[in-house]
């Protein structure tokens, strides 16, 4: 039987009770997801869907290894129940049957089977089949997950408890008045801690330092340092780490005596002045100028720079253990109108392309992270870089409403014996705090 605690998952031989485990020499205790659920926090609001998606035809998704089905309701709003009918089990959606027939009810929701039909709240208010006196209909009741809508995107409260006010899990940008928000939506082959890890840590020098398409934009010519000596958290909440490199500005080549050269071995054509900076990106107006570094923030908030007019942010929706639902939201502080409308051409017709979602997340990072080209169960080393990540697997688990709400006390004291006990033996070679 699966535990809430454990969203019913082992990791490198990590057991739930903290038992003993055997750990190559050498390589690090510390696994993916010893102590961050293999399919997500559940007590927290995850973005779900485009509104605009959610039509007189019901939306099936897959969230958090949950199977849930969109309508709307009487009141135009949106609902979520589980995809499955508690008479039968036949999928609310239709599943390969298309959906038909589930629908002719506005408002409602209607099992194509046998024709026991629900509302927003998840009570059966007719058995279409079993009559119009039905004993049965009456007793019928689904979950109902709570949902909210937030400038065109359907959030989904995915815990048992009492959901908190959405204002509390977004960030506070998304709920200014001078703010745009542009989304774009993905599903990648990957697990959600996996991306969100990646959002902030070394791999900058080796994946995004020489890719073609940085020619349309000049930052192919930006000066760059060519490694990290170091990981910072900058800044510690209840619900996040603000993160930064220690890097010197002018470091762009670095000798390795290993291999008797200098990486990267061909620099020439990069400015040797100051950073070329984006004018669409100047800090006038900016977002988060007191902000020490980017961002990791509960559930599965990655932003990877603090400053800009415009601010590139991920919310990750697990689906399951290999996929997750890749919300990326660009914000722009935008008060005149005509800016607001070049904005948004500019955005669809190439920032999408050549900025960040499609050219960078796509194209750069994906490749090396998908399911087939890393393995997140192997034993690893984390080192001097990787101390957000030791952070957010060790430490921020523990902040979590999750553990808060759902977690026993056993489960704690034991979670915590067990990084005692790695630290001991060195599994872990950088402070914690």
């Amino acid at each position: 039987m699966t535990t809430p605690e454990t969203n019913g998952h082992q990791s490198n031989g990590h057991q739930a009770n903290g038992a003993s485990r055997y750990i190559p020499r050498g390589a690090s205790g510390i696994g993916v997801h010893d102590f961050v659920p293999e399919l997500g926090y559940r007590e927290y609001w995850y973005p779900a869907v485009e509104d605009r998606r959610i039509s007189r035809k019901p939306v099936a998704l897959k969230l958090l290894g949950d199977q849930i089905v969109f309508f709307r309701d009487t009141a135009n709003k949106v609902a979520a129940l589980p995809d499955a009918c508690p008479h039968r089990g036949a999928f609310l959606s239709g599943g390969i049957g298309k959906g038909r027939g589930n629908n002719e009810f506005k408002g409602f929701i209607t099992c194509p089977y046998h024709g026991y039909t629900f509302d927003g709240t998840g009570q059966c208010v007719a058995a279409l089949t079993d009559g119009p006196n039905s004993k049965l209909a009456p007793k019928m009741r689904a979950r109902s997950y709570p949902t909210r809508t937030h400038k065109g995107i359907v959030y989904i409260w995915m815990g048992v408890t009492e959901p908190v006010p959405l204002e509390e899990d977004l960030p506070e940008e998304f709920f200014l008045d001078d703010v745009v928000i542009q989304t774009y939506v993905k599903i990648w082959p990957i697990n959600w801690s996996l991306t969100m890890e990646n959002s902030r840590d070394s791999h900058n020098s080796k994946i995004h330092r020489g890719q073609f398409r940085r020619l349309f934009n000049l930052a192919l010519f930006n000066k760059l340092p060519a490694f990290w000596e170091g990981t910072e958290i900058t800044e510690e909440g209840d619900n996040y780490i603000c993160i930064a490199p220690r890097v010197r500005q002018d470091q762009v080549q670095g000798y390795f005596p290993g291999l008797g050269k200098k990486w990267p071995q061909h620099d020439w054509w990069r400015f040797k002045g100051a950073r070329r900076v984006n004018p669409l990106n100047q800090q006038r107006n900016a977002f988060n100028n007191s902000r020490p570094g980017g961002l990791y923030r509960l559930p599965s908030i990655a932003c990877p720079s603090a400053r800009g007019r415009s601010v590139h942010l991920r919310y990750f929706t697990p689906i399951d253990k290999d996929s997750v639902r890749m919300f990326t939201f660009t914000l722009r502080r935008e008060t005149n109108v005509i800016k607001k409308w070049l904005w948004k051409s500019y955005y669809h017709m190439w920032y999408v392309y050549f900025n960040s979602q499609q050219s960078v997340n796509e194209k750069e990072d994906l490749p090396v992270q998908a399911v087939g080209a890393l393995d997140p169960t192997a034993p690893q080393k984390l080192g001097a870089t990787d101390a957000a990540i030791i952070f957010w697997r060790r430490r921020m688990p523990f902040k979590s409403r999750d553990a808060q709400r759902l977690w026993s006390q056993s489960r704690v004291e034991a979670a915590a014996l067990t990084i005692e006990q790695d630290e001991e033996r060195e599994a872990v070679e950088i402070p914690l705090d």
